[in-house]
């Protein structure tokens, strides 16, 4: 285990020197991922990372890029895409990928995987990317679009922003007279009947391996059934259209399975209650890669059963399936609420969230608004690749990938919780402040000029830093606090000053009122710097937000640390 001691090492230097911090999870996905010999031992591997990433964390940035020079990594413009898959038969320019959402919601940060992945992967190759809404569940998973929101815009838009070209969007709900064509030859080839059992009775049959007493029925009388289906001759949970398969089969999910159920007033918000019988997923989604040339798919192995059914449509057809690369399930620590669309559309339908963009929820949306960037969100999969090993993810690391793509740009500002004023005393006529907006970048300086009135200068500082003794107001000017008054001590220049004091920030007397919504969703009131512009900056000591009011009152969003 020596060598792993020093891959997690090595990984650990690499993260650290690119996030500012090693995260756990990204250093072991790397130590696998370049040496999946490891997952042998992968308990013993993963308990000794702690101590390893706990002392890289402690050494300084010189110390870091020391270590690393003792490391080889692979570098370069394509280094990213090493996490990708290599697709089977894969010719540049032929690939056709799609991603299906169901439009109940808008894009979580769960949804964002299939977006991201299917988006590189079209990218890599010269491909087709193909955005489809399977829409076709208008009762467990009703579409979302009504006046306020439209899931299927919010797709399209979400998509744009990530930095990725949708080829074609195409609506399932809007293809229905394809999938009963479909459903009309199978009955005459005499792969598909109607069943009149109760679920109850299916689920049984399935489970003990035997035919239902429809299973046998000619295709014209199963015809018949199928237009009293559809006109409403039968009613709903009466019957089912269901796809003959291998009765033996070692798992029952795979035997005979439903292909189209009755919806009576189904309230879909694009078909209306035009129709009655309504297809599952696995027909639905199985037709459709066929009819929009799909030659790879990309999705999580929970749907491996899918693949199995719906392969017997293909062999009933005579087409060739799409080729199939799984992954497993991620589990992200960290988030305020799930990551169900459902469940949280259910909350905002209860008024416990404030809408798809409230900084609690884990979608896309909110992630925008509290000031993450599409490139933290793309990396963060990409490193992530695809594997079908359940993965321990943490927001911690997409925090560092966000934290590298904005902490060049975002210019820095004074803001102070739980404000208290402090009357500067001994000022002859002003203090100034010229403060660098970034402290590595040339991007300019703020300038802040305050003038006494009779000796005094009031000025904002935080409630906790009002403690009597020396304290240095940061690039203003050094104070002493006895008793409550306070009174200037000095400029830093001055040689006779305590330099470990606290440097505490500060904000003028016109600062302005703030607000920052918290991902917890709770709320700090404060009061920044008047001139903070709208966009991501970072609060010095509290930092980086988002702001997207500079009103009266300015209104920020927590992004991270």
């Amino acid at each position: 285990m020596a060598d792993a001691e020093e891959l997690i090492r090595k990984y650990a230097v690499k993260n650290a020197l690119d996030y500012g911090e090693a995260q756990k999870d990204s250093v072991i996905g790397n130590v696998f991922g370049n040496h999946p010999e490891l997952k042998e031992d992968a308990g013993a591997v993963v308990a000794q990372a702690d101590p390893i990433i706990e002392e890289v964390n402690n050494l300084s940035q010189n110390e870091l890029e020391a270590a690393a020079e003792a490391y080889e990594y692979d570098t370069g413009e394509d280094a990213d895409a090493d996490q990708l898959p290599d697709l089977p038969d894969a010719e540049d320019g032929d690939v056709v990928l799609r991603f299906a959402p169901n439009p109940n919601g808008p894009p979580t940060l769960g949804s964002s995987r299939g977006m991201v992945i299917n988006g590189e992967l079209k990218e890599k190759y010269d491909g087709t990317l193909i955005l489809r809404f399977d829409d076709t569940d208008p009762r467990t998973k009703r579409p979302l679009r009504n006046h306020e929101h439209d899931a299927y815009e919010m797709y399209q838009e979400d998509y744009e922003w990530l930095g990725y070209d949708v080829d074609e969007v195409i609506y399932s709900s809007e293809r229905f007279e394809t999938y009963f064509a479909y459903a009309e030859r199978l009955i005459e080839m005499g792969n598909a009947y109607v069943c009149f059992c109760s679920p109850e009775e299916g689920r049984t049959y399935r489970e003990q391996g035997e035919p239902c007493p429809h299973r046998d029925t000619e295709p014209a009388k199963n015809l018949a059934y199928w237009e009293q289906m559809k006109d409403g001759g039968i009613e709903e949970g009466e019957a089912t259209l269901k796809i003959k398969t291998d009765m033996q089969h070692k798992n029952p999910a795979i035997r005979d399975w439903v292909a189209f159920r009755i919806i009576e007033d189904p309230d879909h918000p694009r078909t209306f209650d035009r129709y009655r019988v309504w297809p599952l997923l696995d027909f639905q989604s199985a037709i459709e890669d066929h009819e929009s040339g799909v030659t790879h798919i990309v999705r999580g192995k929970d749907l491996r059963a899918s693949t199995k059914r719906q392969k017997y449509l293909y062999d009933y057809l005579d087409w060739n399936y799409p080729h199939v690369r799984y992954w497993g399930r991620v589990n992200i620590h960290g988030l305020e609420t799930p990551m169900s669309t459902s469940t949280l559309r259910e909350l905002i339908e209860d008024g416990e969230l404030d809408g798809w963009d409230d900084p609690r929820a884990p979608t896309l949306r909110s992630l925008r608004k509290r000031g993450f960037t599409p490139d933290a969100i793309r990396g963060f999969w990409r490193e992530m690749g695809v594997t079908e090993n359940d993965v321990e993810a943490s927001m911690d690391t997409l925090h560092s990938f966000n934290r590298k793509t904005i902490d060049r740009d975002a210019d820095r500002y004074f803001f102070v919780a739980n404000p208290v004023m402090i009357e500067i005393h001994g000022v002859e006529d002003e203090l100034v402040a010229t403060i660098p907006l970034h402290p590595e970048e040339d991007r300019g300086e703020r300038k802040h000029v305050l003038i006494a009135e009779e000796g005094t200068v009031p000025v904002y500082i935080e409630e906790d830093d009002m403690v009597d003794g020396f304290l240095r107001l940061k690039d203003l000017c050094n104070v002493d606090i006895w008793d409550g008054e306070t009174k200037l001590h000095s400029f830093d220049h001055t040689e006779a000053i305590d330099r470990n004091a606290d440097i505490v920030q500060w904000v003028p007397q016109d600062g302005k009122p703030c607000t920052v919504h918290m991902p917890d969703g709770e709320t700090i009131d404060g009061r920044c710097e008047p001139d903070v512009p709208e966009g991501v900056v970072q609060f010095v000591r509290f930092g980086f937000v988002n702001i997207t009011d500079t009103g009266d009152t300015v209104d920020a969003y927590y992004t991270h640390s």
